[in-house]
């Protein structure tokens, strides 16, 4: 491998100098740390690391801080903050790691020939890669309420850029001057706080989350930006494989030759922290709203489609799937599993729509996250031919868990009853029965959903007890 000097920063032909500090919590990843310690020690170019930690830790040729910046455990990430401010000047550049984030120097490599091409406010981000036991690859950043953004994608350079709503990648690199850009935004020598994410992975986002700065990834490069998350904790819970994560990327390339639109059919995420209710884009078929389509329904209308796994299993009954997108990257993917996708954005997809009519018309999980849902199930009741079904299901907020936090003005729940403030409007079966006797249909069915923790009371009690529901109503 070539050495990577400064020149690369435009600062001179030295070794490029590189500090990485590690947040380390207890004894659990002690060898993986070991191990990406030595990794760090084995570059060409000149590595000083520094771990915090909660303990004291026996690390050969490495300083430990010992200490946590507040009584929560949480915050110890929050301690490479003042650490890369006491030496901004020393080092070219500075990297924050969680314990068991194994990153290569041509990760490095790639981080600077990236910059060079970049805008003043995007840095060159990473996402993390596992490894299950059979030796597939999967992404963990990609699962639930997270996206890429089809109008950010750009081209810099030799580069394809694109954003990734999730920032957190339990590493982030920076240069010096992106490093003084930050400390001079204000928002990174903060206490410990809570932002979009949790404590842990605000400290390693913030630089993209409150510091003017955003996270992009080198699409038409991903493989030299992917870093192995060692632990492989998350392999078969969440996560997606890469090959799907590529696929995704074609379809961005596509738009970046102007070959493939782009759309968004609303903003289904909401405020509360982690995102909570916002739209999950890989659901799993549920098997209790595809009872509620009748099985020999001919034609389905989607709206608000995420990666195709339920309207592809109405498929495989024989109807014809019309989708309506959640955006044009989710519609390529339901494309190619022989989905007809419409584009656009709400209103105008709902234009396209003019006239047509349905057997059934499925809406999983979207009502809540807009600010007035009757003005939605309105028109889209109106595609539900005479005879036909219309299946529609959300998160319950009646349930008594509920009731009580929002009561109680619990964490972020004394926030949702206000939609600007939440993004959540607190809708649930009744109301929305309201909203579809209006449009001229009739309630045929109610089914509350619980999950699988919930106790036996809990079950018993319905929906002051589950989690979801699902309405049925005919026309």
């Amino acid at each position: 491998m070539n050495q990577t000097n400064v020149t690369d920063l435009g600062l001179g032909s030295r070794k490029i100098r590189l500090l990485v500090t590690i947040a380390s919590y207890g004894l659990k990843n002690l060898d993986l740390l070991k191990r990406i310690i030595h990794r760090y020690h084995s570059m060409t170019i000149d590595v000083d690391v520094v771990v915090v930690s909660n303990e004291p830790k026996e690390l050969d040729g490495v300083k430990v801080v010992v200490g946590l910046p507040s009584k929560n455990p949480w915050s110890l990430p929050f301690a490479h903050k003042p650490i890369f401010a006491q030496n901004i000047d020393k080092y070219d550049l500075f990297a924050y790691s969680e314990d068991d984030m194994e990153v290569t120097e041509e990760n490095i490599h790639s981080f600077l020939r990236a910059t060079n091409d970049l805008a003043q406010d995007e840095i060159a981000g990473f996402l993390r890669y596992e490894v299950d036991k059979f030796g597939i690859w999967s992404l963990p950043e990609v699962h639930g309420r997270y996206y890429w953004k089809p109008e950010s994608v750009k081209q810099r350079g030799n580069y394809t850029i694109a954003e990734f709503t999730n920032e957190h990648a339990a590493f982030y690199l920076l240069t010096q001057a992106q490093l003084r850009q930050a400390i001079a935004s204000g928002g990174f020598l903060r206490p410990p706080y809570e932002g979009r994410y949790d404590m842990l992975c605000t400290a390693a986002t913030d630089p993209y989350t409150s510091c003017g700065f955003r996270k992009v990834i080198c699409i038409s490069a991903v493989e030299d930006f992917l870093i192995h998350h060692l632990s492989d904790r998350y392999t078969g819970q969440f996560g997606v494989s890469l090959s799907i994560v590529k696929e995704q990327i074609h379809t961005q390339i596509a738009i970046a030759k102007g070959i493939h639109p782009v759309s968004n059919l609303f903003r289904a995420e909401s405020l509360m922290l982690d995102g909570e209710w916002s739209k999950n884009y890989y659901e799993q078929p549920c098997e209790d709203l595809l009872k509620l389509v009748p099985y020999n329904t001919k034609s389905i209308l989607s709206i608000g489609c995420g990666w195709g796994a339920t309207e592809a299993k109405l498929k495989e009954r024989g109807a014809i799937v019309t989708a309506l997108p959640m955006n044009s990257i989710f519609g390529a993917m339901a494309a190619r599993l022989g989905i007809d996708v419409i584009y656009g954005s709400l209103e105008e997809c709902l234009e396209k729509l003019n006239g047509r009519t349905f057997d059934c018309v499925i809406m999983t999980d979207l009502l809540h996250l807009l600010p007035n849902p009757e003005q939605v199930v309105e028109p889209c009741s109106h595609f539900v031919r005479q005879g036909g079904t219309f299946v529609i299901s959300g998160p319950n907020f009646g349930s008594v868990r509920m009731l009580v936090k929002c009561a109680l003005g619990m964490g972020d729940y004394k926030k949702l009853h206000n939609f600007n403030e939440s993004g959540v409007y607190m809708l649930g079966p009744t109301v929305l029965k309201g909203y579809l006797k209006r449009s001229g249909l009739s309630i045929a069915s109610l089914r509350w959903l619980n999950g699988m923790s919930k106790s036996g009371i809990e079950r018993k009690l319905g929906g002051l007890g589950a989690d979801n529901w699902i309405l049925q109503a005919h026309r």
